[in-house]
């Protein structure tokens, strides 16, 4: 196999009560084969030892592993499936309160082509696993890399739990988000704009398959709403309103 196309590994690490460590060495093809795969491992490790971890919690992170180029990856279960760990050897996050903001994304156009992700990323998973009454922290792995923890119910916590202050003041709406008249296509715009940050039609008619015009058409609604901004580039911008709508609408899918 050529050096290019060598496989991504991971090490998932299975942790039973009273019980000797359980390794597993997997491997996958490429980076999208990888969330699946990888998600799909530790999801029958965490139901095997009766965990409720979401699936979505595990499988955003494990996606987010592509910053990481996948370096050194393992992920432990522990407490009876209540607690999944995955830490790597990558370059680390220099920023790691952005890194759980919704709508943060720090990925580059290389990366923007291997997962197609919404620009939640972190933000999602801890999004999921406080749904699930637990929490996501990130910290530093000991010698370079991350460590993300998703804990559920009252297991234990293994590294420093993000102050409440520290995190972005929520938005405050008396009666909820406001339900916007947009399309389910308008919608995907909407989260590419956010996704990618700054866009123009032809990015968002490339990254949905659609034509330039209708591109076009539908930033203008979104504009129209409020949910987009002009730049003085001529691209369009995710607003303040735009991205608490995409966040009411992804939130939506996280069951």
């Amino acid at each position: 196999m050529e050096p290019d196309r060598a496989e991504i590994n991971a090490r998932v690490v299975v942790y039973p009560p009273g019980a000797d460590p359980e390794i597993t060495e997997i491997a996958a093809a490429d980076a999208r084969s990888a969330t699946a795969k990888f998600t799909r491992s530790v999801m029958g490790k965490v139901r095997e030892l009766g965990g409720e971890v979401p699936e979505e919690a595990i499988r955003e992170v494990v996606e987010n592993l592509i910053h990481a180029e996948y370096r050194g990856v393992v992920v432990s279960v522990l407490d009876s499936g209540n607690v999944v760990r995955v830490s790597d050897r990558g370059p680390g996050i220099h920023n790691k309160e952005r890194a759980v903001e919704f709508g943060f994304s720090g990925a580059s156009q290389a990366v923007l082509g291997e997962i197609r992700g919404v620009g939640a990323g972190l933000g999602m998973a801890r999004s999921a696993a406080e749904k699930a009454g637990g929490s996501l922290t990130v910290e530093d792995n000991i010698g370079g890399g991350t460590v993300a923890t998703i804990s559920i119910g009252d297991a234990p916590q293994t590294g420093p739990v993000e102050p409440a202050a520290a995190r972005p003041e929520a938005r405050k709406y008396p009666d909820g988000v406001p339900r916007m008249n947009i399309s389910e296509r308008q919608q995907k715009v909407l989260i590419t704009v956010l996704e990618c940050g700054e866009v123009g039609p032809s990015t968002v008619a490339e990254r949905l398959e659609i034509s330039v015009s209708t591109a076009y058409r539908d930033l203008s609604v979104l504009e129209e709403h409020g949910l987009v901004q002009a730049h003085e580039s001529g691209k369009r911008l995710i607003s303040p309103l735009g991205k608490d709508v995409v966040e009411a609408i992804v939130s939506a899918w996280v069951k």
